[in-house]
């Protein structure tokens, strides 16, 4: 992912390869995914991955997940949320942790009933790298957004867009920016022109 998000995983008490073959074929009973099972890749000796496709219709398009047994991690299976296009895209870290639990969750429940066990999905909850907006920032986002047309923006739309880096004190990344707009409603399309707009009026803010 081009920006954080959260690891999550789950600790395993008994054999790991035990785990993904049960869950392997929790997935494949459910009819609800396509399974592709890989075991040690190139250079990586123990290492085991489960591709769970989900065959259903979601707001992303071709998402699935991962369960991943590294050598090097013991106690412990990783999971990896994957689309190939997020709505929106990149996703959110409220949209990617909301993919897991709706896509493991059930599973691991059916898991955890057929074999008394009590596994749960850990999902970090450490801030260190993640970008925080300014109440400031903020309010000038919501400001252009909530007054925005979003189909064609008017010469007022626009001075409250440039309002977002003339006024602003904190530049917001581009795919966060373009996050933000997409989720208050705009194309994915504009959203993306318009978060790339903005990368470049900071930049030349920056050097002026």
């Amino acid at each position: 992912m081009p920006h954080w998000l959260p690891a999550i995983d789950i600790a395993i008490a008994g054999e790991r390869a035990d785990f993904l073959r049960e869950m392997s074929e929790i997935g494949m009973a459910s009819g609800r995914f396509d399974l592709e099972r890989h075991f040690d890749s190139p250079g990586r000796a123990g290492l085991e991955v489960v591709n769970f496709r989900f065959r259903e219709e979601t707001p992303h398009t071709g998402i699935g997940f991962q369960l991943i047994s590294r050598p090097d991690i013991p106690g412990r299976v990783l999971v990896e949320v994957r689309a190939s296009r997020w709505s929106p895209d990149p996703p959110t870290q409220s949209v990617y942790c909301e993919a897991a639990r709706s896509l493991v969750g059930p599973m691991l429940t059916a898991y955890n009933r057929a074999h008394s066990r009590r596994y749960r999905l850990r999902i970090e909850r450490t801030d260190r790298d993640r970008f925080r907006l300014t109440p400031r920032s903020g309010a000038l986002v919501e400001r252009f957004a909530l007054l925005a047309n979003k189909t064609s923006l008017h010469p007022l739309d626009w001075r409250r867009f440039y309002a977002l880096v003339s006024e602003g004190r904190q530049e917001i990344p581009e795919h966060e920016i373009r996050s933000l707009l997409i989720a208050k409603g705009f194309s994915r399309e504009t959203g993306g022109r318009l978060a790339e707009l903005y990368t470049h009026l900071w930049a030349f803010k920056r050097y002026r």
